[in-house]
């Protein structure tokens, strides 16, 4: 008889087991799934891109009496967002970029705006220009990452 009671027990802890091993499965499987089917765009990375962008953009400022030094700093900030971040952040980077150039371009030309200059063909033009250029820091500063990381 106790001969039976242990197998019963052995055969309810192969059960516990196996279910537990089946839990585990499905939840590494459901974690797998979130991971490849997550979304391309990190909100985190987006304010670390918009904080490291409008950081540059501030420096870049900082130079007088020369017009459109923020725009220097456009490829500094994201320069160092591509070094220091992990993952490639390009989506994240030409976002922050353009609008924070577009940005900058309606806000030191307000007053002209207000007396009837066209400031939607002036965000366009400065939106771009600031998303290409972060997009080019961004690009050397994964560079200079890779070549630092990479083993000798």
């Amino acid at each position: 008889m106790a001969e039976r009671t242990a197998e019963r027990t052995r055969d309810s802890d192969a059960d516990a087991d196996s279910a537990a091993s089946t839990v585990t499965d499905t939840g590494s499987l459901t974690d797998e799934a979130e991971e490849s089917g997550g979304s391309y765009v990190s909100v985190r990375a987006l304010v670390v891109a918009f904080v490291a962008i409008g950081g540059g953009m501030t420096l870049g400022s900082l130079i007088p009496m020369v017009p459109f030094t923020a725009f220097a700093g456009i490829p500094v900030g994201s320069f160092l967002h591509g070094l220091l971040d992990r993952e490639r952040r390009y989506v994240e980077t030409a976002v922050a970029g353009g609008l924070l150039a577009g940005l900058s371009v309606v806000t030191s030309l307000l007053p002209q705006l207000l007396a009837g200059l066209d400031g939607t063909r002036l965000f366009a033009i400065a939106a771009a220009v600031g998303l290409v250029l972060s997009l080019v820091g961004h690009y050397f500063g994964r560079d200079l990452r890779a070549g630092l990381t990479r083993e000798l």
